[in-house]
């Protein structure tokens, strides 16, 4: 195989690790533009910390993505009780303004509309008006064989909003006086959003990096305020395969600016024990985002449980791959669960 060939057979795997599918792009993961980034950062931290689990890390089976847009195809459910994740994106996401009187800050994003509902009711388009003249495009796309379009959950998204005491402001043509007031309110959060936005669009568009690289059955992310926090659980005895996770993020050629300045993990030393309760930690720096630590991840080998029955039956339950779970869970955890539900059914 020629150096050419291999660059782009290493371009290309690079692209389906990052965004759950395959196709020819000029770059794996192109960068967003300033409005862009700001916007999926906004996304990241809104989706990031899921209450329950979903079939894929917040609930994103893959992504596609150019400077201006990004597009998000999002799982059917979550939880135990197969909650409707895209009901759930969308009280993360669209800007209601807060019941009178309750002294709340606004819910979703600022400035966030929609555009349209297109692609037969499975494809929701949203951009910003925030920043006029910078675009900033995100589209929902629906699952396949979901039943209900957009238009369904978006109605009664907003019939919900009626009745706690909220006003839609996602099909209003300008920035509302609420989300003015509320981005004013605080500059040095949203200076410090701004500059660490690159960041957060850059992980969001390798999100899928959790879930065809890493064996993680829980993921979560946040912006704290002085870095972007990852938070990941493990059900194996020791973290595993987060090497494999971190090599994706540091990519010279096309992962984020950053690089691991302190690790805090003993996986690799071959007389560590295997043990529960374990912590790897990594600290991120980079040349990009001022003093800010870029990143800091945290891979626990779960203290919730060697049996995991419960994380078991709510992934079936929501419909996540076999093949991911085979290497999310040990053989054991997975065989527990099954003579578990045997005995159960039986009873």
């Amino acid at each position: 195989m020629s150096d050419r060939s291999s660059w782009e057979s290493r371009k290309l795997r690079y692209w389906s690790e990052c965004s759950g599918h395959s196709r020819r792009t000029s770059h794996p993961t192109p960068a967003a533009s300033p409005a862009q980034a700001r916007l999926e950062s906004l996304v990241l931290e809104r989706l990031g910390t899921p209450p329950d689990l979903c079939a894929h890390p917040f609930g994103i089976t893959s992504l596609s993505s150019s400077a201006t847009s990004l597009a998000l195809h999002l799982d059917a459910y979550m939880g135990l009780g197969r909650y409707s994740f895209p009901e759930h994106c969308l009280s993360r996401l669209l800007p209601p303004t807060p019941a009178p009187g309750s002294g709340d800050d606004p819910h979703g994003i600022p400035g966030l509309r929609m555009s349209g509902i297109e692609a037969g009711g499975r494809q929701l388009h949203l951009h910003t008006v925030k920043d006029p003249g910078h675009t900033a495009t995100l589209v929902l796309t629906l699952p396949k064989g979901l039943t209900e379009g957009w238009a369904d959950i978006e109605r009664r998204h907003r019939h919900w909003c009626d009745e706690t005491g909220l006003r839609p402001l996602w099909t209003t043509p300008q920035l509302d006086s609420v989300e003015s007031s509320h981005l004013s309110a605080y500059p040095s959060l949203e200076a410090s959003r701004t500059r660490r936005a690159a960041v957060g669009s850059g992980l969001l568009r390798r999100i899928a990096l959790f879930h065809t690289v890493a064996a993680f059955y829980r993921v979560q992310c946040w912006d704290d305020g002085d870095s972007w926090k990852i938070d990941a659980r493990t059900a194996h005895p020791r973290a595993r395969r987060h090497d494999q996770l971190l090599h994706r993020l540091c990519h010279p050629r096309w992962g984020l600016p950053v690089r691991v300045a302190h690790r805090f993990c003993r996986c690799a030393e071959p007389d560590a024990p295997y043990q529960w309760d374990h912590t790897c930690a990594f600290y991120f720096d980079g040349h990009t985002t001022g003093n800010d630590d870029p990143i800091y991840l945290r891979v626990h080998a779960s203290p919730e449980g060697h049996h995991y029955d419960r994380q078991i039956a709510t992934l079936h339950q929501v419909g996540a791959p076999a093949d991911w779970m085979a290497r999310a869970f040990p053989e054991q955890a997975v065989q527990h669960h099954d003579r578990h539900r045997q005995t159960e059914q039986l009873q």
